[in-house]
């Protein structure tokens, strides 16, 4: 099973649109006011993302709403971008986005290398 970051909307909406035709499946939980991103297991191994961020790497273990396909649009959980249309996301594509936007919004990390460094 993927595993699955989790991540809080005022980042993910950001790294979604940065991510544009790249990114992959994405689940919106309007009442978490999550984003969640589908990538392969064990690729999220040796993220290093700030607590203070709220985003969440999520494992086989762990519970996620996973809605109908068909369910687009919804005041419920709802994929954002389809499973069947759009499948995993690159892992690293989405770590390099996800630590810009966060480094955007949190600013630099002291000795913390950025993805890709």
């Amino acid at each position: 099973a993927p595993v699955r970051p989790y991540v809080p909307v005022y980042l993910g909406d950001r790294v979604l649109v940065r991510l544009g035709r790249e990114s992959g499946a994405v689940i919106r939980d309007p009442y978490g006011r999550r984003l969640t991103w589908l990538v392969p297991p064990g690729a999220t191994r040796g993220w290093v993302v700030p607590e203070t961020s709220w985003v969440q790497l999520l494992g086989i273990a762990q519970h996620v709403t996973v809605p109908p396909g068909w369910c687009t649009r919804s005041a419920f959980t709802h994929w954002v971008r389809g499973w069947a249309e759009h499948g995993l996301t690159d892992a690293r594509l989405l770590y390099v986005v996800l630590d810009a936007v966060i480094r955007v919004e949190h600013g630099p990390r002291d000795g913390v290398r950025g993805a890709g460094r």
